[in-house]
């Protein structure tokens, strides 16, 4: 497990929410270690120091408006992640740009409740070394991928991280439909029952 003292939902100056180092512990295991934005970006200018297997994850604020310079000048994004970023569809999609995957990904916010459906754009640029994400309001999935990195998760590879999401988001989706489920199927019990209390809009 990580200690993630210091961590917290604001950004630094680069606009970073958070970031880890993932290492080759063993065959089957990768090591997590938090980053700053500092530590970043030395790992990013020394390819030649980097073990084999490693990649970092950075999380950044796009509300900090110093994050897109960040990611253009010193993780090199692809153009693509950039204009994904100001495109007007939010349609999830995964796209590829020569070797990197570019992911928008539509998740629901981190204090969702079923009383405010709203929901948030996600955008990811995963190459083999570099995991790039990137929102403007805090998501759940993003949230609950970064308490499986601090659990120790098995995550060994940058695509293994973006399944790991896919997979979190999926989870997320299926609980919120079983608790709407639940609450139809509670609301019919008390219409039926004629007691119904609350507005009809919760129908």
């Amino acid at each position: 497990m990580i200690a993630a003292s210091g961590l917290s939902y604001g950004s630094d100056q680069s606009g970073l929410i958070w970031g880890y180092l993932f290492r080759p512990a063993t065959q089957n295991e990768t090591q997590a270690v938090l980053l700053s934005s500092a530590a970043a970006l030395a790992w990013l200018k020394n390819p030649q120091e980097r073990a084999s297997g490693e990649f970092i994850w950075l999380h950044f604020n796009l509300s900090n408006t110093a994050s897109e310079k960040w990611m253009s000048e010193h993780a090199h994004v692809a153009a693509e992640f950039n204009e994904a970023l100001h495109d007007g569809s939010r349609s999830t999609r995964i796209e590829l740009a020569d070797d990197t995957l570019i992911a928008v990904v539509n998740d629901v916010l981190h204090n969702f409740s079923l009383d405010s459906a709203d929901t948030a754009t996600l955008w990811l640029s995963v190459t083999q070394h570099v995991v790039i994400s990137a929102r403007r309001t805090p998501l759940k999935s993003i949230e609950r991928l970064r308490q499986a990195v601090e659990r120790g998760d098995a995550i060994r590879s940058s695509v293994e991280l973006l399944v790991h999401l896919l997979r979190d988001q999926a989870d997320v989706l299926v609980r919120i439909v079983r608790d709407a489920v639940a609450r139809v199927d509670q609301v019919e019990d008390n219409l039926l029952a004629g007691r119904l209390n609350k507005q009809r809009t919760d129908l």
